[in-house]
């Protein structure tokens, strides 16, 4: 077995050695609403749109108001009726895309009518936006947004008028932002959270596993000098952004006979880390989770050794926990990735400012990410301004630290994927500094 746990650990009530003592802060799994997600599939996808544009327009109420201090109506589409009468309409964004993939053009390419080619981004210079609400839509005009840097599903208010020609000429944009934040704590020492994704555990190469293995000696305190252990002690907490069997870039759909082989593997290292400190392992698209987000935690069958120790929590994805007072939300890369294939936006770090910014996790859903089909309440929004974001399998470590208006401090953290970069992140609770160490 390449990773051994310690004998007995899973009865120890603290992480301990002889000479290395595991610090520990309160911990709150926070991801109800991604557990507890309707998965009625009678239900038509409507209910998603409509429950979003729900909930933002009581969140865009009092930052309109604060905006543009009451001076124009907030309308609805229908209630439009004098051509060039500024208003506010609040409404999701839909991007016309003619390179959109379609089922009725896959047909086509079945029955060999129209021969498409393989794309795997999907911007064309003559896409366009409208907005839409419950009962009808209007085209927008292309000033003040640029329609590649924005995705289908993000719900905004906006300022302008209806012309002649039926099209909503725009003045101004109000963003629904972060939420006010809470006070995040003093601490007295460094406590860190180190975040880690892409394992792709069904990778045999031995250059990989050697840096899996190279991970859990200096996690468990094995390496390094007694001040070096010390450090090594304050790691409060390790989450796993999804792609634990497969990653992202692994384009072959993982097989059963991938999972039975690298199963056993996924326990015991699961088994070792948890050993020595607490453990959030997260689903991603590629592992044997179900494709719809959110996903349901990892089956407790494929971790017989890990769900012994009281340390090893199998957690949705997306995921949301509160650790020691600070907000950490994150997910395991889809829909960022999703983001670059209908937009123009191309850096990881900007994508998820930009989630930021719209108060959504994953606006492409369900239009171009599979979800399930939720009938009162949107899952994806941001409700509370957390204190850690990250998205996991991302193509290289980036950080940024986040400010918003009303003194919202935010670590954005992009996770690498552990198999191609042989790198993990940590944060310090302490202060929200960031950086990586790397495996290799």
């Amino acid at each position: 077995m390449l990773f051994k746990p310690k004998p007995d650990s899973n009865k120890q009530d603290q992480f301990s050695r002889s000479d290395l003592e595991r610090q520990n802060l309160k911990y709150t799994d926070c991801s109800k609403r991604f557990y507890q997600v309707s998965r009625d599939f009678s239900k038509q996808y409507a209910h998603i749109y409509s429950a979003r544009l729900n909930t933002f327009r009581n969140i865009l109420g009092p930052i309109i108001n604060k905006k543009w201090s009451n001076k124009y109506k907030v309308l609805k589409l229908c209630d439009l009726r004098e051509k060039g009468a500024q208003c506010v309409i609040i409404g999701t964004l839909f991007k016309l895309q003619q390179l959109k993939p379609s089922i009725l053009k896959e047909l086509s390419d079945q029955l060999e009518i129209i021969p498409q080619p393989t794309r795997t981004h999907f911007v064309h210079d003559s896409d366009s936006l409208v907005l839409e609400d419950e009962l009808q839509r209007i085209k927008l005009s292309n000033n003040c947004i640029d329609v590649h840097e924005v995705v289908t599903g993000v719900v905004v208010a906006i300022l302008g008028s209806e012309d002649e020609d039926g099209i909503f000429t725009i003045k101004d944009i109000c963003w629904p932002e972060c939420n006010i934040q809470k006070p995040l704590p003093k601490l007295n020492s460094d406590r860190y959270v180190v975040l880690m994704s892409g394992l792709n555990m069904a990778s045999k190469s031995a250059e990989h596993l050697f840096s899996l293995n190279l991970f859990i000696e200096w996690i468990s305190g094995f390496c390094g000098t007694t001040e070096y252990q010390e450090e090594i002690s304050k790691i409060v907490r390790v989450i796993i952004a999804g792609g634990v069997f497969a990653n992202h870039s692994n384009e072959a759909t993982l097989n059963e006979s991938d999972v039975i082989a690298s199963a056993d593997s996924v326990d015991a290292f699961s088994a070792a880390l948890s050993a020595v400190a607490p453990v959030d392992l997260m689903p991603g698209c590629k592992d044997p989770s179900g494709i719809m987000l959110p996903q349901k935690p990892f089956h407790y069958c494929l971790f017989p050794k890990a769900v012994e120790y009281k340390s090893f929590n199998r957690v949705s994805n997306p995921y949301e926990c509160d650790i020691g007072g600070f907000l950490c939300l994150g997910s395991s890369g889809e829909p960022l990735k999703d983001i670059m294939k209908y937009s123009r936006l191309d850096d990881e770090l900007e994508i998820m400012r930009r989630t930021l910014q719209w108060r959504h996790l994953a606006p492409t859903c369900p239009d171009t990410v599979p979800c399930t089909p939720c009938i009162e309440t949107d899952p994806f929004t941001i409700y509370n301004c957390p204190a850690i974001y990250f998205s996991g399998n991302c193509r290289e470590f980036a950080t940024d630290l986040q400010k918003g208006a009303d003194g919202q401090v935010t670590r954005i953290v992009c996770i690498p994927d552990f198999c191609d970069q042989k790198t993990i992140a940590i944060v310090n609770l302490a202060n929200l500094d960031c950086h990586s160490m790397s495996f290799s």
